[in-house]
């Protein structure tokens, strides 16, 4: 079933009639909104700006959280403090959500001291409608614990975790419902929503009079689970007590014991007195995906003792929201170079074709700007945290930037500081190391991490040279991509993913350089983009780190500082530029991605479910 743009909603009936859910704890989508702490939200916003783009029938489920997510400060001795802000619910592009009478929505969620009631506000991306769930309101004042389910996105114990993912999947299919707008297919993104996927399952029991068993044959083709890491620690698990505590009322609703509940949430890589989320929704839908061919590979290995009849994990590979990441001095010359059918075709390789035929003078001097446009706000946001740069528009600029986790590596760099010396300060000029991140606020080894470089850049007086940016978003993330000269990641290889934010800086010509990791391990060509040798067979994991350190150091200082500063004397960088942007560009568009949903998962489950072939 091959889909073109537009062509999904205005010449698919079954897709044009029927509606999408999709559900995720987290949403990035603009500067105001700071619903997200990384990656996933970000990919659910992309999410939703290309089913927009694609005219799909695609509605988002999500939180209202009261404090957003934490925002990061780095004190005088490499700490990380994390601090939130709260948010004006008035100055955000919400509108309340009304029922029938006139009056706001509100819905019921049960909880052990009792119903929580709910609010719904949504926001506009497009043509797609989010919905967010709020408690933190006047109505919930007399139990602080139900009013501050959504005081915060990743802060609290476990306890205050589960209530939100019950407030999420729950919550978010009984507002569906409230709005007359359950869906014919189901989408959730990552576990965390996974208690969606049943309280379906327990309105179509209650509204056809079946068992739990005769429906889920029925609707398990229009369920579909993304999972999104193959870290153990990325994938929920509660203790089988708190889901005794929190979910008696849905078993009920399920007419299920809560032991044959509990039964679901079981795994062979798990602890028999835990409930894992991932496990959950690989059981309960009829289909599950990664979210890269290599992560794919892995998650079939790491989830084989629960997969079931023709369940197999399968894989899509993330993307990105084109027209939200590209550069605006790049696109202007798009537009006036090769037209602007990348813009309303992002994924059609025709669309791009005449980037190879760019000047490379007019590329250099829109990378350029966008260069110096990045440099402004390093520069103001290190003023901000009351360090002061200079820094020179003419050096190559290494971008990391990504959450502080211990297997994304961000000491790699620093392993020898002698080489990272002789990097930065090589005689064919200057090389700075743009770092940005924050840890998960109980993540102490990301922490940790933090810590780590951030002395290292004291003692070894590297100030003139790594710039360790505070507080990394939307705002500062897009002037990295746009700006930087190589995107650095150094994964410990198979746990990357994906890995989005590469793809963000390969549209902008910012070539990437990696471990063949996430997209990059089926992304890597010559002519793209650079490549970190990784170690097969380690004998340990600082071996590993040694090995791999040692590779960067000479991909930096053999391949890639040579190609840049000799980049005005032959045409090598520019057109390793071109072909970034030209072959990755519309393949790792997020609306290839969500075509490909669409054809692979959408459209087939909503025919099955119609009787359609």
């Amino acid at each position: 079933m091959d889909l073109t743009l537009n062509q999904s909603y205005e010449d698919n009936l079954e897709l044009q009639s029927s509606r999408i859910a999709y559900f995720s704890l987290e949403f990035g989508f603009s500067q105001s909104m700071h619903q997200y702490a990384g990656g996933l939200g970000i990919l659910a916003g992309d999410h939703l700006k290309s089913s927009s783009d694609l005219g799909l029938r695609l509605t988002g489920i999500g939180l209202l959280y009261h404090e957003g997510s934490p925002h990061q400060r780095i004190d005088q001795s490499g700490n990380q403090i994390d601090f939130f802000e709260h948010v004006h619910i008035d100055q955000l592009p919400l509108t309340t959500v009304f029922d029938e009478f006139g009056h706001p929505l509100m819905i019921q969620v049960a909880f052990p001291e009792g119903n929580a009631k709910v609010r719904v506000y949504e926001a506009r991306i497009g043509c797609i409608t989010l919905f967010l769930l709020d408690t933190y309101h006047e109505e919930n004042t007399h139990e602080t614990g139900l009013m501050q389910i959504t005081d915060r996105l990743y802060h609290g114990g476990r306890e205050h975790r589960l209530r939100q993912e019950i407030l999420l999947g729950i919550g978010g299919m009984k507002a569906l419902n409230a709005m007359n707008l359950l869906p014919e297919f189901l989408h959730i993104n990552e576990g965390h929503s996974a208690f969606a996927l049943t309280e379906l399952v327990a309105h179509e029991m209650k509204k056809h009079n079946k068992t739990f068993h005769e429906v889920i044959n029925q609707i398990q083709s229009r369920l579909l689970f993304t999972t999104h890491t193959p870290i153990s620690a990325g994938n929920e698990v509660f203790t089988n007590d708190l889901i005794k505590q929190h979910l008696v009322s849905h078993c009920m609703d399920l007419h299920m014991s809560m032991d044959e509940f509990i039964e679901l949430g079981k795994s062979p890589n798990t602890e028999s007195h835990l409930f894992s989320m991932s496990a959950f929704a690989l059981k309960i839908a009829g289909a599950s995906n990664a979210v890269s061919a290599l992560h794919g590979e892995i998650a079939r290995e790491m989830w084989k003792g629960i997969e079931t009849k023709s369940k197999q994990i399968t894989s899509i590979t993330n993307g990105i929201h084109t027209q939200s990441w590209i550069g605006e001095h790049l696109a202007e010359l798009l537009d006036q170079q090769i037209g602007d059918s990348w813009r309303e075709y992002p994924e059609s390789v025709d669309s791009w074709s005449g980037i190879m035929k760019l000047s490379k003078d007019a590329l250099f001097h829109a990378h350029d700007l966008q260069k110096k446009s990045m440099i402004a706000t390093l520069q103001v946001r290190s003023a901000l945290s009351e360090r002061s740069i200079k820094l020179d528009p003419n050096g190559l600029y290494i971008g990391y930037a990504r959450r502080f986790a211990m297997y994304k590596r961000a000491y790699l760099p620093f392993m020898h500081i002698e080489s990272l010396q002789r990097i930065l300060n090589n005689p064919l000029g200057k090389v700075y190391l743009v770092i940005a991140g924050k840890a998960h606020p109980d993540d102490h080894e990301g922490k940790a991490i933090i810590r780590h470089i951030h002395n290292l850049i004291q003692e070894h007086d590297l100030q003139s040279s790594v710039v360790l940016i505070e507080d990394y978003d939307i705002a500062l993330a897009k002037s990295m991509v746009q700006g930087c000269d190589i995107w650095l990641n150094t994964p410990r290889r198979p746990l990357e993913a994906s890995g989005t934010s590469g793809m963000k800086a390969a549209l902008n010509g910012c070539l990437h350089c990696s471990i063949s990791d996430g997209w990059w391990d089926e992304a890597y060509a010559p002519n793209v983009g650079f490549r970190i040798p990784h170690a097969e067979f380690p004998p340990s994991m600082e071996d590993q780190d040694i090995i791999e350190s040692q590779a960067l150091y000479h991909v930096l200082e053999h391949e890639i500082l040579p190609k840049y500063f000799s980049r005005y004397s032959n045409d090598e960088w520019s057109m390793l530029m071109k072909s970034s942007i030209f072959h990755l560009g519309p393949r790792f568009s997020s609306t290839r991605m969500v075509k490909e949903y669409a054809e692979r998962f959408y459209i087939p489950g909503i025919m099955e479910s119609k009787g359609g072939k």
